[in-house]
Protein backbone atom coordinates (compact mmCIF):
# COMPACT_ATOMS: atom_id res chain seq x y z
CA UNK A 1 0.00 0.00 0.00
CA UNK A 2 1.25 3.33 -1.13
CA UNK A 3 1.25 6.29 1.52
CA UNK A 4 1.16 9.93 1.16
CA UNK A 5 4.27 11.32 3.10
CA UNK A 6 5.24 14.41 4.05
CA UNK A 7 9.32 14.16 4.71
CA UNK A 8 11.02 16.65 7.72
CA UNK A 9 14.82 17.20 6.78
CA UNK A 10 17.73 19.25 6.36
CA UNK A 11 21.23 17.77 6.63
CA UNK A 12 22.86 15.27 4.34
CA UNK A 13 21.78 12.38 7.16
CA UNK A 14 18.07 12.44 5.43
CA UNK A 15 18.85 11.79 1.76
CA UNK A 16 19.25 8.84 1.10
CA UNK A 17 15.63 8.34 3.06
CA UNK A 18 14.09 10.97 1.14
CA UNK A 19 15.44 9.43 -2.44
CA UNK A 20 13.84 5.63 -1.40
CA UNK A 21 10.93 6.34 0.43
CA UNK A 22 9.90 8.55 -3.03
CA UNK A 23 10.44 5.52 -4.79
CA UNK A 24 8.05 3.47 -3.10
CA UNK A 25 5.41 5.34 -1.68
CA UNK A 26 3.81 9.35 -2.47
CA UNK A 27 6.27 12.06 -1.03
CA UNK A 28 4.26 14.58 -1.48
CA UNK A 29 6.40 17.27 0.28
CA UNK A 30 9.71 18.02 1.93
CA UNK A 31 9.57 20.46 4.83
CA UNK A 32 13.30 21.91 5.31
CA UNK A 33 15.46 24.77 6.60
CA UNK A 34 15.11 28.08 4.65
CA UNK A 35 18.68 27.89 4.01
CA UNK A 36 20.35 25.74 0.90
CA UNK A 37 20.55 21.87 2.19
CA UNK A 38 21.09 18.75 0.73
CA UNK A 39 17.92 17.53 1.18
CA UNK A 40 16.51 20.62 -0.20
CA UNK A 41 18.55 20.42 -3.51
CA UNK A 42 17.82 16.70 -3.62
CA UNK A 43 13.38 17.13 -3.68
CA UNK A 44 14.35 19.61 -6.29
CA UNK A 45 15.66 17.77 -8.21
CA UNK A 46 13.36 14.78 -7.81
CA UNK A 47 10.56 17.06 -8.59
CA UNK A 48 8.99 16.91 -4.74
CA UNK A 49 7.57 20.40 -3.42
CA UNK A 50 9.43 21.87 -0.82
CA UNK A 51 8.07 23.56 2.04
CA UNK A 52 10.71 26.58 3.52
CA UNK A 53 8.50 27.54 6.87
CA UNK A 54 10.53 29.90 9.12
CA UNK A 55 8.52 28.67 11.65
CA UNK A 56 6.91 25.50 10.89
CA UNK A 57 4.55 25.40 13.83
CA UNK A 58 2.37 28.27 13.26
CA UNK A 59 -1.00 28.11 12.00
CA UNK A 60 -0.28 29.34 8.53
CA UNK A 61 2.18 26.69 7.64
CA UNK A 62 -0.43 23.83 9.71
CA UNK A 63 -3.15 24.80 7.35
CA UNK A 64 -0.87 24.45 4.70
CA UNK A 65 0.13 20.75 5.11
CA UNK A 66 -3.15 19.81 6.65
CA UNK A 67 -4.66 20.55 3.25
CA UNK A 68 -2.60 17.79 1.92
CA UNK A 69 -3.74 15.10 3.82
CA UNK A 70 -1.05 13.30 5.24
CA UNK A 71 -1.14 9.48 6.33
CA UNK A 72 2.32 10.04 8.01
CA UNK A 73 4.98 12.54 9.10
CA UNK A 74 8.72 11.28 8.78
CA UNK A 75 11.64 13.50 10.25
CA UNK A 76 15.21 13.11 10.27
CA UNK A 77 17.40 16.10 11.10
CA UNK A 78 15.07 18.61 10.65
CA UNK A 79 16.68 20.89 13.42
CA UNK A 80 13.19 22.19 14.85
CA UNK A 81 10.79 20.59 17.45
CA UNK A 82 7.52 19.91 16.18
CA UNK A 83 4.45 21.38 18.06
CA UNK A 84 1.62 18.10 19.13
CA UNK A 85 -0.81 20.13 16.69
CA UNK A 86 1.55 19.27 13.56
CA UNK A 87 2.55 15.78 15.28
CA UNK A 88 -1.39 14.66 15.45
CA UNK A 89 -1.75 15.72 11.71
CA UNK A 90 -1.30 12.88 9.94
CA UNK A 91 -3.78 9.74 9.58
CA UNK A 92 -1.95 7.26 11.19
CA UNK A 93 1.61 8.37 12.68
CA UNK A 94 4.69 10.62 12.88
CA UNK A 95 7.81 8.83 12.81
CA UNK A 96 11.57 9.87 13.54
CA UNK A 97 14.87 8.61 11.99
CA UNK A 98 17.27 8.73 14.57
CA UNK A 99 20.68 7.97 14.55
CA UNK A 100 21.56 5.97 17.59
CA UNK A 101 20.36 2.94 19.41
CA UNK A 102 17.83 4.82 21.75
CA UNK A 103 17.21 5.90 24.45
CA UNK A 104 21.49 6.38 24.42
CA UNK A 105 22.43 10.32 22.68
CA UNK A 106 19.35 11.91 22.83
CA UNK A 107 19.55 15.08 21.33
CA UNK A 108 21.01 17.19 18.74
CA UNK A 109 24.44 15.34 17.83
CA UNK A 110 23.99 11.94 18.62
CA UNK A 111 26.65 11.14 16.15
CA UNK A 112 29.46 13.50 17.46
CA UNK A 113 29.43 12.16 20.90
CA UNK A 114 28.97 8.22 19.55
CA UNK A 115 32.84 9.19 18.24
CA UNK A 116 33.96 11.26 20.90
CA UNK A 117 33.16 8.69 23.93
CA UNK A 118 34.71 5.93 21.81
CA UNK A 119 31.66 3.87 21.58
CA UNK A 120 32.27 0.67 19.44
CA UNK A 121 28.93 0.49 18.16
CA UNK A 122 26.14 2.49 17.58
CA UNK A 123 23.13 2.20 14.99
CA UNK A 124 19.40 4.23 13.83
CA UNK A 125 16.23 4.01 15.38
CA UNK A 126 12.70 4.63 14.19
CA UNK A 127 10.57 6.04 17.07
CA UNK A 128 6.94 7.32 17.14
CA UNK A 129 7.53 11.37 17.64
CA UNK A 130 6.35 12.33 21.06
CA UNK A 131 6.37 16.12 22.54
CA UNK A 132 9.63 15.00 24.20
CA UNK A 133 12.86 15.40 22.40
CA UNK A 134 13.71 11.67 20.93
CA UNK A 135 11.59 10.01 23.61
CA UNK A 136 8.58 7.94 21.83
CA UNK A 137 8.54 4.59 21.72
CA UNK A 138 11.15 2.89 19.05
CA UNK A 139 9.54 0.85 16.36
CA UNK A 140 13.06 -0.48 14.77
CA UNK A 141 16.33 -0.33 15.59
CA UNK A 142 19.91 -1.45 13.75
CA UNK A 143 23.23 -1.82 15.14
CA UNK A 144 26.73 -1.24 13.36
CA UNK A 145 29.99 -1.35 14.24
CA UNK A 146 32.27 1.87 14.39
CA UNK A 147 35.48 1.65 13.18
CA UNK A 148 38.11 2.95 14.62
CA UNK A 149 39.16 5.75 12.15
CA UNK A 150 35.86 6.93 11.16
CA UNK A 151 35.23 10.13 10.87
CA UNK A 152 31.60 11.92 11.46
CA UNK A 153 31.11 12.34 7.47
CA UNK A 154 31.81 8.84 6.96
CA UNK A 155 29.92 7.74 9.91
CA UNK A 156 26.94 9.96 9.12
CA UNK A 157 26.89 8.56 5.60
CA UNK A 158 27.10 4.83 6.88
CA UNK A 159 24.11 5.84 9.44
CA UNK A 160 22.11 7.01 6.50
CA UNK A 161 22.27 4.41 4.01
CA UNK A 162 21.21 1.80 6.93
CA UNK A 163 18.82 4.04 7.90
CA UNK A 164 16.66 4.68 4.95
CA UNK A 165 15.77 0.79 4.34
CA UNK A 166 14.91 0.67 8.37
CA UNK A 167 12.26 3.32 7.85
CA UNK A 168 10.79 2.24 4.77
CA UNK A 169 10.61 -1.09 6.60
CA UNK A 170 9.31 0.60 9.59
CA UNK A 171 6.41 2.54 7.49
CA UNK A 172 5.72 -0.65 5.11
CA UNK A 173 5.21 -2.65 8.59
CA UNK A 174 3.79 0.02 10.28
CA UNK A 175 0.50 -1.54 11.56
CA UNK A 176 1.85 -4.66 12.42
CA UNK A 177 4.15 -3.32 14.38
CA UNK A 178 4.71 -3.44 18.24
CA UNK A 179 6.03 0.41 20.09
CA UNK A 180 8.49 -0.31 22.70
CA UNK A 181 8.72 1.96 25.56
CA UNK A 182 12.40 3.69 26.36
CA UNK A 183 13.81 2.44 29.65
CA UNK A 184 14.50 6.01 30.89
CA UNK A 185 17.12 4.95 33.10
CA UNK A 186 19.06 3.79 30.16
CA UNK A 187 19.24 7.48 28.60
CA UNK A 188 22.50 9.18 27.74
CA UNK A 189 22.29 12.81 26.02
CA UNK A 190 23.96 14.57 22.65
CA UNK A 191 23.59 18.53 23.13
CA UNK A 192 24.76 21.12 20.66
CA UNK A 193 28.66 20.97 19.90
CA UNK A 194 29.83 24.56 20.86
CA UNK A 195 32.64 25.94 19.78
CA UNK A 196 34.64 25.86 22.98
CA UNK A 197 33.84 21.84 22.69
CA UNK A 198 35.75 22.04 19.55
CA UNK A 199 39.09 23.75 21.08
CA UNK A 200 41.49 20.50 21.63
CA UNK A 201 42.98 20.50 25.35
CA UNK A 202 46.40 19.07 24.56
CA UNK A 203 46.71 17.55 28.17
CA UNK A 204 43.83 15.30 27.49
CA UNK A 205 45.07 11.96 26.05
CA UNK A 206 45.90 11.37 22.39
CA UNK A 207 43.01 8.79 22.13
CA UNK A 208 40.44 11.32 23.18
CA UNK A 209 41.56 14.18 21.12
CA UNK A 210 42.18 12.28 17.89
CA UNK A 211 38.16 11.07 18.67
CA UNK A 212 37.52 14.73 19.16
CA UNK A 213 38.95 15.62 15.69
CA UNK A 214 37.09 12.37 14.13
CA UNK A 215 34.15 13.53 15.77
CA UNK A 216 33.94 16.90 14.06
CA UNK A 217 34.99 16.35 10.74
CA UNK A 218 34.43 17.56 8.13
CA UNK A 219 32.40 19.70 9.88
CA UNK A 220 32.24 22.32 12.07
CA UNK A 221 35.80 20.69 12.67
CA UNK A 222 38.35 20.33 15.98
CA UNK A 223 41.08 23.25 16.29
CA UNK A 224 43.81 24.86 18.20
CA UNK A 225 45.45 28.19 18.34
CA UNK A 226 49.09 27.95 16.73
CA UNK A 227 51.24 31.09 16.82
CA UNK A 228 47.62 33.51 17.60
CA UNK A 229 45.93 31.94 15.21
CA UNK A 230 43.27 29.19 14.75
CA UNK A 231 44.39 25.72 13.42
CA UNK A 232 41.16 23.61 12.43
CA UNK A 233 41.79 19.89 11.97
CA UNK A 234 40.41 17.54 9.84
CA UNK A 235 42.32 14.18 10.36
CA UNK A 236 45.41 12.87 12.79
CA UNK A 237 46.08 9.35 14.17
CA UNK A 238 47.26 8.24 17.65
CA UNK A 239 51.20 7.64 18.41
CA UNK A 240 52.33 6.25 21.34
CA UNK A 241 55.58 8.42 21.05
CA UNK A 242 55.67 10.45 24.25
CA UNK A 243 55.99 14.46 24.67
CA UNK A 244 55.15 17.42 26.87
CA UNK A 245 50.90 18.33 25.93
CA UNK A 246 50.90 20.84 23.28
CA UNK A 247 54.66 21.05 22.20
CA UNK A 248 55.72 20.10 18.94
CA UNK A 249 58.15 16.82 19.21
CA UNK A 250 58.67 16.32 15.74
CA UNK A 251 58.17 18.55 12.65
CA UNK A 252 60.01 16.96 9.91
CA UNK A 253 57.99 14.94 7.37
CA UNK A 254 55.56 13.92 10.02
CA UNK A 255 53.97 16.37 12.91
CA UNK A 256 53.82 15.20 15.99
CA UNK A 257 52.32 16.78 18.90
CA UNK A 258 52.44 15.90 22.97
CA UNK A 259 49.40 15.07 24.92
CA UNK A 260 49.42 13.88 28.46
CA UNK A 261 49.31 10.45 27.04
CA UNK A 262 50.96 9.58 23.96
CA UNK A 263 51.03 11.87 21.00
CA UNK A 264 49.17 12.62 17.98
CA UNK A 265 49.94 13.09 14.73
CA UNK A 266 48.28 15.88 12.51
CA UNK A 267 47.72 14.42 9.46
CA UNK A 268 45.29 16.84 7.15
CA UNK A 269 45.07 20.64 8.90
CA UNK A 270 42.98 23.90 7.67
CA UNK A 271 44.89 27.39 9.01
CA UNK A 272 43.02 30.42 9.40
CA UNK A 273 42.04 31.80 6.49
CA UNK A 274 43.61 28.99 4.25
CA UNK A 275 42.26 25.66 2.57
CA UNK A 276 43.31 22.53 3.77
CA UNK A 277 46.41 21.12 3.21
CA UNK A 278 48.45 17.68 4.12
CA UNK A 279 50.98 18.31 7.39
CA UNK A 280 54.04 18.03 4.95
CA UNK A 281 52.56 21.03 2.93
CA UNK A 282 52.05 22.89 6.04
CA UNK A 283 55.14 21.94 7.61
CA UNK A 284 56.88 23.40 3.91
CA UNK A 285 54.83 26.86 4.43
CA UNK A 286 54.78 27.06 8.10
CA UNK A 287 57.96 26.01 9.24
CA UNK A 288 57.32 25.05 12.81
CA UNK A 289 59.35 24.38 15.23
CA UNK A 290 59.95 21.61 17.63
CA UNK A 291 59.47 22.81 20.91
CA UNK A 292 56.34 25.30 19.80
CA UNK A 293 53.21 25.15 21.72
CA UNK A 294 49.85 24.76 20.38
CA UNK A 295 47.07 25.48 22.84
Amino acid sequence: MQYNIIFFGTSEFACHSIELLSKHHNLIALVTSPNPSPAKELARKSGIKVFEPLNPNSQDFLRTIKNLNPDILCLAAYGHILSPEILNLPNLASINLHPSLLPKYRGAAPIQWAIINGEKYTGVSTLLIDPKIDHGDILLQKRIEIKDSETLGELEEKLSKIGAPLLLETINNLKKLKPVSQLDEETTYAPKITKEMRRIDWHCPATEIVNLIRALSPKPLAYTIFRNRQLEILFASKSDSQGDAGKIIKARGTLLLGTNEGCVELKILKPEAKREQSAIDFINGYRPKVGETMG
